[in-house]
């Protein structure tokens, strides 16, 4: 059960599927959520992600940040994505481990569309 007061973390707070959380979990009574923009907390800079556990102590982390582009920056730089999301996720998970995180939720994400759809 998660406690109403408890911290969440929701990395990717932006986003589309990171804001309807927000706003889902808002509506259901949770109200202390911990939010950082990437310009606030560049979740690919290990220290820096540290530090924000460290400081803030979130109880609850939902993990919807990720490097997206679409299928032609995708396809065009598919290794820096696959790079700077495994970054992320590293990151994200470890930090959220050693600060006693008690329930964790990771979304992934990819570009995919049906060959033939019209």
């Amino acid at each position: 059960m998660l406690q109403k007061d408890g911290k969440f973390f929701v990395a990717g707070h932006r986003g589309l599927v990171g804001s309807a959380i927000c706003r889902a979990l808002r509506r259901a009574g949770y109200e202390n959520l911990c939010v950082r923009s990437h310009a606030e907390l560049d979740l690919t800079e290990q220290q820096a992600v540290r530090d924000f556990f460290t400081a803030e102590k979130p109880d609850y982390v939902i993990l919807a940040a990720a490097k997206v582009g679409g299928i032609h920056a995708n396809a065009t730089y598919p290794a820096q994505f696959i790079y700077e999301n495994l970054q992320i996720q590293n990151n994200v998970i470890h930090s959220a481990w050693q600060n006693g995180v008690k329930k964790f939720l990771f979304l992934g994400s990819s570009c995919i569309y049906p060959k033939l759809c019209p």
